[in-house]
């Protein structure tokens, strides 16, 4: 009787261990099959949201390219190279306030301002409005503010050229107001040692 308790408990031993090998083979194809799911669920996650960032990109560049104020870019960099002041290479930009930005750049349109402001810079080295006494009074100034010699020559150098007629200096003289107009007088005074009474 023992030995059928024996040959009894192997086979129930044999039987849970086969049943043990089957629920660890189920397990393991379960968890598989879960990250299988989770892989192809994050795949489609990030090609959802790179055709989003695409479809906001393709978005933003018509709007750039629809928006008046690149329209109006353009036109102004091909104006603003014919109308170069002499000496420098970059145009002017009338208003302050411009915040347009070109996702595409237009290469005819730079490559046209680069041959043209080569042509004005040549152009504008013959003319230039210079003077001994000019350079003289701006070193002063710089060396009075207390700008470093090294970069006060460098100041120079940039400087070198850049001024304008005394006919134009006088008629684009800016308006200052009677505030502002005192307070740089009495900022004088002070640095030459007088105090004004009021």
């Amino acid at each position: 009787m023992s030995e059928d308790i024996d040959d009894i408990g192997r086979e129930t031993a044999a039987m849970m261990k086969t049943m043990l090998q089957i629920a660890t083979l189920v397990a393991l194809k379960t968890r598989e099959r879960g990250q299988r799911e989770a892989e192809a669920r994050v795949k489609l996650t990030e090609a959802r949201v790179k055709e989003a960032r695409e479809l906001q990109t393709r978005e933003a560049r018509d709007a750039k390219s629809k928006d008046p104020r690149n329209l109006a870019l353009a036109q102004t960099i091909s104006r603003a190279t014919a109308e170069l002041k002499p000496g420098s290479s970059v145009p002017q930009r009338e208003t302050s306030g411009y915040r347009g930005v070109q996702l595409e750049k237009d290469r005819v349109t730079l490559e046209r301002f680069t041959e043209r402001s080569e042509q004005v810079t040549e152009a504008a080295t013959a003319v230039s409005y210079d003077s001994v006494e000019r350079r003289a009074a701006l070193a002063a100034h710089l060396s009075r503010i207390g700008i470093a010699p090294e970069l006060a020559a460098a100041r120079m150098l940039v400087e070198v050229g850049q001024a304008g007629p005394a006919s134009e200096a006088a008629r684009n003289r800016p308006d200052r107001t009677p505030a502002v107009q005192r307070a740089r007088e009495q900022e004088l005074s002070k640095s030459r040692g007088l105090e004004r009474s009021r």
